[in-house]
């Protein structure tokens, strides 16, 4: 893996904006879970509050028709950087004002905002990501890009526990806070990279053209919607299981999360590294991640969930740095913000019904049996390798 000195100063920057940004949504996700299971107790509200942040990302792939043929991409993502540090503020006014109704409007509001405008960075970020890295930086500043973003987003995970001791109403303070520093690496970003001047149904047909011909990235959005359903179901089920099933602190959902960060940091480093076919090393990551959720079941401390947590925290690490790799190697410039916003509809998307598929699940059965619940669905999905030929045989 290269050194990071060795990239462009201005993917540095894109980094660094990244780093942020995932800090301050991963810090958003934990707190308002953790608010509203604390104010209803009820796990659907607080799975709704978690999956209503990716509702925008069904339209992620008409945002990145939009955002493909921009040529003031950094205006955009500076409106959308002043957008989520602004709209926040109606949460601290509802604790200001003490009505539950208001917070939890203002929670959802604001959910809805930081969802769509961190879907409209997204798209942006891989435009430039395609122009400014070079084609053999491809694995190592994916590798480098998911590791920074997964350590941030430990962070903020991390701290959201420890923040959440000093009150609700500061704990939003400071994420409307990062969310504006969020915004200085953007002005120091200079692109050259000029779309060509099509209209807006021309740029959805030809993404849309695109993938008819590329089959197998229809099937790695299939295969990234499983791994999203993980990242959207872990969320509220780990929560419940501390808050609901071990009657403990918030903290130890930070320690959880920060544990399986620190997975996907480390998966993230390895993926750099991985060689070999896509089919192969995605079974043996989906298999292992299955059967890891599946074990937590199984374990009565909060600390024996921690090494599972780390284990499918590695798996999914790694399986993100070949899938990023290969979609980098595969799309052109001018399409990346197009294909980008179609893996966001069709599998980050995902997120917003798992995440209240998860609550729903546990109102269902149990919390210890959603867990079972989760890691056969993912040991099941394999199986769909059997018809994914064309992108089981691709090496990356």
């Amino acid at each position: 893996m290269s050194d990071i000195s060795s990239f462009d100063r201005r993917f540095k920057l894109l980094i660094f904006n990244a780093g942020l940004s995932r800090f301050g949504l991963a810090s958003f996700n934990l707190i308002i879970i953790w608010i509203i299971l604390f104010e209803t107790k009820n796990a659907f509200l607080a799975g709704l509050g978690d999956g209503i942040m990716s509702l925008p990302l069904f339209f992620s792939f008409f945002v990145g028709a939009l955002v493909d043929r921009a040529k003031g991409k950094k205006a955009i993502a500076i409106a959308a950087g002043v957008l989520r540090s602004v709209f926040p503020v109606t949460i601290l006014y509802g604790f200001y004002l003490n009505s539950l109704i208001l917070i939890l409007i203002s929670i959802y509001a604001s959910g809805f905002i930081l969802g769509l405008t961190s879907d409209m960075m997204n798209s942006i970020r891989a435009s430039w990501t395609k122009e400014i890295l070079k084609e053999e930086h491809y694995k190592s500043g994916s590798s480098v890009s998911l590791m920074v973003s997964y350590i941030a987003a430990g962070g903020g995970y991390a701290l959201s526990g420890v923040i959440l001791a000093f009150g609700f109403y500061h704990a939003f303070a400071t994420i409307i806070a990062v969310f504006a520093l969020a915004l200085i690496p953007i002005f120091f970003i200079r692109t050259n990279f000029r779309p060509r001047d099509v209209s807006a149904m021309t740029s959805l047909k030809e993404g849309i053209e695109f993938m008819r011909k590329h089959r197998e990235i229809v099937q790695l959005m299939i295969i990234a919607l499983i791994l999203n359903v993980v990242f959207g179901t872990i969320g509220i089920i780990f929560i419940s299981l501390v808050q609901i099933g071990f009657h403990l602190p918030a903290i130890f959902a930070s320690i959880i999360f920060s544990t399986f960060i620190i997975g996907l940091v480390i998966g993230s480093f390895l993926g750099g590294k991985v060689k070999g076919k896509i089919g192969s090393i995605s079974v043996i990551i989906l298999v292992s991640t299955g059967l890891l959720i599946t074990s937590i079941s199984f374990l009565t401390s909060v600390f024996y969930v921690l090494v599972p947590a780390m284990l499918v925290g590695i798996a999914i690490g790694i399986a993100n740095v070949i899938y990023n790799t290969l979609m980098l190697h595969i799309v052109s410039q001018d399409l990346m913000a197009r294909i980008s916003g179609a893996f966001s509809t069709f599998s980050v998307a995902a997120t917003f019904s798992s995440g209240i598929l998860g609550g729903a699940i546990i109102e269902v059965t149990s919390i210890n049996h959603s867990f079972i619940v989760i890691g056969v669905f993912i040991i099941v999905s394999t199986v769909l390798w059997f018809f994914f030929k064309q992108l089981y045989e691709m090496r990356i």
